[in-house]
């Protein structure tokens, strides 16, 4: 399991330099079409201290940061940062810092509300409870947690499994080099089975028309 996460850490690494344009974020029709999901996550960090996990090059980052209260957003890859520094951010109120999504550091401040977009679906199954329960202790008591994912689109699901049951999809790059990465699509069901370790009061919202949703739910009954 530590191969095939260092393989799609390596990958994103890689990624880093055209991710944007791979996602259509560099169109204004494809920023237009995602309104409805920012104003939800927007919504939902309102005037909150943001620890945002595998932020890539900031493009959400850039869409809600202006609603915080701050963020600090970590990556593992250097290269995504970079990419991300070359964006008009509010600097005053977005720090960036390299971190293990497994392995968060001890940070000075301390964050009462989590944003992961495209992350949490690339965690292997079998590692769930690690990262959440290293996520939880990261946060306040009262933390909102908030991931954001991908529905699954015509040809997506490829039908190929791993030993653990992970999903897994084959990734390539324009230098020809491939990549295996894990990719789950689960049901609303699914979501509130792996989450009811942590609540009883799963919000998920579906937004088809631009193939989003959002799972999110508070610590300590908020």
């Amino acid at each position: 399991m530590i191969n095939a996460i260092q393989e799609m850490q390596d990958y994103y690494g890689k990624r880093a330099a055209i991710y944007d344009a791979s996602m259509g974020y560099n169109k204004p029709e494809t920023v237009r079409a995602l309104d409805p999901v920012i104003g939800k996550l927007r919504e939902l960090l309102a005037d909150r201290k943001v620890l945002e996990i595998a932020c890539g090059p900031c493009f959400w980052t850039q869409q809600v940061c202006s609603a915080t209260r701050c963020m600090m957003s970590t990556d593992f890859n250097e290269s995504t940062l970079a990419e991300a520094r070359k964006k008009q951010l509010d600097w005053d109120r977005v720090s960036l810092q390299i971190a293990d999504a497994y392995d968060l550091p001890a940070f000075s401040e301390t964050y009462n509300a989590c944003l992961a977009v495209d992350w949490f679906v690339h965690v292997p199954q079998e590692r769930f409870r690690e990262f959440l329960d290293g996520l939880h202790s990261a946060l306040s008591d009262q933390a909102r947690i908030v991931f954001c994912d991908q529905l699954p689109r015509p040809g997506c699901v490829t039908g190929n499994y791993d030993q653990g049951g992970n999903h897994i999809q084959e990734r390539g790059l324009p230098d020809g080099s491939t990549f295996q990465v894990i990719k789950h699509y689960f049901s609303d069901e699914e979501y509130r089975a792996i989450f009811s370790h942590y609540t009883n009061e799963l919000e998920i919202y579906r937004f088809e028309e631009c193939s989003r949703l959002i799972v999110s739910y508070g610590l300590g009954g908020q």
